[in-house]
């Protein structure tokens, strides 16, 4: 038997938490057969529109942990879907690109995952695009709440 969801007794936080589930159950099984893991796609989709981003300021905005950001680029430099460069200007970091075989999976990947969402949003009352404009002010006002009140 189904177990419906109380909706008086829910947070927003757990209702993203049950989607960002259903979407990675997707995306593994998409990735079934590719060399990569869920953990790559931010950094893969965060690289498609930019020459190149630098390490650290990946590991900001995706907020990754720097050490499992290296492991995660030096794995998908291996593969062959990324490269690393060190700046001339600032030896210590790092400038991560896509190569075209990243860019091609990466345009690819963000398609089907495009597909997904606008499936998924076909009889809902309001559009993708106006729904990721109202997750981007919920995530801008949950940041600016936390640094009211934490400080931060």
């Amino acid at each position: 038997m189904k177990c419906p969801i109380d909706k008086e007794n829910i947070s927003l936080s757990f209702l993203f938490t049950l989607f960002l589930k259903s979407q990675n159950s997707y995306y593994k099984h998409y990735l079934k057969n590719e060399e990569i893991n869920l953990q790559q796609i931010p950094i893969l989709l965060k690289l498609l529109n930019h020459n190149y981003i630098y390490q650290k300021d990946i590991a900001i905005d995706l907020k990754i942990d720097n050490g499992l950001l290296t492991r995660n680029i030096r794995k998908l430099e291996d593969l062959g879907y990324v490269n690393r460069e060190e700046d001339n200007e600032n030896r210590r970091q790092n400038k991560i690109s896509l190569t075209d075989k990243g860019r091609d999976f990466t345009i690819k990947l963000r398609k089907v995952g495009i597909k997904r969402e606008e499936e998924i949003m076909k009889n809902v009352s309001i559009t993708r695009e106006e729904l990721i404009d109202l997750f981007l002010e919920i995530l801008n006002n949950s940041k600016e709440y936390n640094e009211e009140v934490m400080g931060d």
